[in-house]
Formats: C-alpha cells, structure tokens, sequence
C-alpha cells in the first residue's frame, strides 16, 4: 500500500515537471512569436514610412515635373516671341537693304550723268579754246592787214608828192593817189572794227574758259563726293549685310534651342502620362509637330533643305514619335506593362539624343556654308 502511494505520488510530480516544462516551452515559443510578431510589425511599419516616403516623393516629382514642363513652356514661348521679333527685325533691314540698293543705283545714275556733263563742259572748254585760237589768228591776220594799210597809204602820199613835182602832167596820178589813199583810210577804218570784234570774241571766249574750268572743278567735286557717297553707300550695305547674317545665324540657333525645347517638354508630357496612366498631351506624329512642320513646310525647308544633315534628321525624329507611341500603348496597364513601355522610352531617348545631335550639324553645315 505504501509503495503504492509512493509510486503514485512519484508519477505525478513526474507529470507535474513535464507539464512545467511544456508550459515554459509554450511560453518560450509564444515570446519568439511576439518578438517576430513586433519585428514584421516594426518591418511592416518601416515599409510603411518607406511607401509614403516614395509616394510623396514621386509626387514631388510629379509635381516638379508639371512646374518644369510649365517653365520649359514660358522658356519656349520667350523662344519663340525672339524669333518672331528677329523676323521683324530682319524685315526691317531687308527693306533698308532695298533702299540702299535703290539709293546706289540712283547715285551710280547721278555719277554718270556727272560725267555726262563733265564731258559736256570739257567740249566747250575745248570749243572756247579753239575760239580763242581762232580769235588770235584773225588779230594776227589784221595786224598783216594794218601794216599792208599802211604801206599802201605811205605809197599813195609818195605818189601825191611826186603828181605835185609833175603839175599839169600828174594830175590824174593825183587823183588815183587820193583814191588809193581814201581806199586805204577806209581798210584801216574797217580793220579797226574788226579788231575791236574780235577782241571782244576774245573777251569771251577766256571768260567761257574761266566758266567751263570752273564747271569742270564743281563736277569734278560732285564726282568725287558721288564717289565717296557710293563707297559709304557700299560698305553700309556689306554692313548691313552681315548684320543680317547676324540675324539670321542667331535665328537659326533660337529655333534649335527651341526644338531641343519641344523635344524635353514632349518627353516630360510623356513621363507625366506614364505616371498619370493617361495620355497628358495630345499625340501627334512626326510630320504634324512643331519640328516637322517647320522641317516640311517652314523656314526649315526653306532655308536647310539643301543640307546632307538637314536629310538625316527625318529617320530620328519619326523615331522619337514612334518610342512614344509606343509608351501609349501600354497606358491602360502600365504595371503590367512596365517592360514594353521601357522599351519604348529608351527608343524615344536615343532618337531624342540623334536628332539633338542632328540639329547640331545642320547649324554648323550653315554656318560654314556662309564662311
């Protein structure tokens, strides 16, 4: 009986100490579990703070990049009212150009009638010394005349004397002596006229040297201020010229920044819509934005299009349209889509890259073209 009750009571303390050992071991298990319970809780909380860290921050991206497409606008608009104001300028300076022009053109008109003159007056500067010439072989001849006069009349007084010396028979010489004596007064009378006339051509014809030497020094000085007029008009015009390459380069540049432009906000525009999950912009292919309707129809094909590089930007522009297409395609799902839609954006960066690089060559191919 008593070795029962030992046996008994030895079994339940067996049982006792098994269950005291079950108990601490559930309690051991139940503290590991509330430690990785508190753990995935704390993890849990942490990923928590991480999500709402990166919600705020794409947020924040978010909303800098609609502030960055908004300021890359402004900048774009400033851009653009630049080159509307060159164009006005370059307007302005064609129409000076076209007035220098006219104003050259009527000046070498101006100079040639100067010469016109100049030949004119030059005629009768040669017409009034011939005159004059002219004028002095008379007097030369008169004064042959005078003297022939005067021997006649002092062979007509010997002949009176000697009629005088004859008396009855010299009368009819006397008479013929007085003739030639009245002829030879009337010579002298008449040679005298002469003379005086023709000093008097004489007269005039050294003060129409004097007028036609002074007419020819006052064409020669309007010649000569025409001629300096045309050399400032010239150089006015080559300024005026390179004042409009000037422009012109200067444009050039404005509107490739400005399609570098369009190209950032179309990509921006592109992100946002990837992250809206919506298109954010108005897709348009590559012959109907800004870019291609100036390389189709504008100042582009008016100005480049006999460039090599202006014929390569084609191929990489139509590639940025297309990488984009792309990304739109997926914007109903873009998680599940995110593979495709990275595809597309490499596709849209790397002609982006080209067509930057080809904007690039087409400015430089123009400007070694005008060097």
């Amino acid at each position: 009986m008593g070795l029962k009750l030992f046996k008994k009571k030895n079994y339940h303390e067996k049982t006792t100490t098994k269950k005291s050992k079950d108990h601490l071991k559930l309690v051991e298990e139940q503290e590991i579990l509330k430690q990785s319970s508190d753990h995935l809780q704390y993890e849990l909380s942490q990923k928590e703070k991480e999500n709402f860290f990166l919600r705020k921050k794409i947020k924040l991206l978010e909303q800098e990049n609609y502030k960055l497409r908004d300021g890359l606008g402004t900048v774009q608009k400033n851009l653009a009212d630049s080159v509307s104001t060159n164009n006005k300028a370059v307007s302005n300076l064609d129409e000076v150009k076209g007035s220098f022009d006219e104003i050259k053109l009527d000046t070498i008109k101006v100079v040639e009638e100067v010469n016109k003159l100049n030949n004119n007056v030059e005629d009768v500067n040669s017409c009034a010394k011939q005159i004059d010439e002219g004028a002095t072989s008379i007097l030369d001849a008169i004064e042959g005349i005078s003297e022939i006069a005067f021997q006649t009349k002092l062979l007509s007084f010997n002949a009176s004397v000697e009629a005088a010396r004859a008396g009855e028979h010299g009368k009819g010489f006397a008479v013929v002596a007085e003739e030639v004596q009245s002829l030879s007064n009337a010579t002298s009378k008449l040679l005298e006229k002469i003379k005086q006339r023709t000093n008097q051509f004489e007269d005039i014809s050294k003060n129409l040297q004097g007028v036609t030497n002074q007419a020819l020094s006052g064409s020669q000085l309007i010649k000569d201020l025409m001629n300096s007029l045309d050399i400032l008009i010239s150089n006015t015009i080559d300024r005026n010229n390179d004042s409009l390459g000037s422009i012109y380069s200067t444009n050039d540049e404005i509107f490739m920044s400005l399609a570098k432009l369009d190209h950032i906000i179309w990509k921006v525009n592109t992100y946002l819509s990837v992250i809206e999950e919506k298109p954010a912009f108005k897709f348009v292919d590559h012959h109907n934005c800004r870019l291609g309707k100036w390389y189709y129809e504008g100042d582009g094909n008016k100005s480049f299009s006999s460039l090599s590089s202006f014929r390569s930007l084609e191929h990489h522009h139509a590639k940025v349209h297309n990488g984009t297409k792309k990304m739109f395609d997926y914007l109903d799902n873009v998680q599940e889509n995110m593979e495709h839609i990275f595809s597309g954006a490499l596709e849209m960066e790397d002609a982006s890259e080209e067509v930057f690089k080809g904007l690039d060559l087409i400015l430089q191919e123009k400007k070694n073209n005008r060097t």
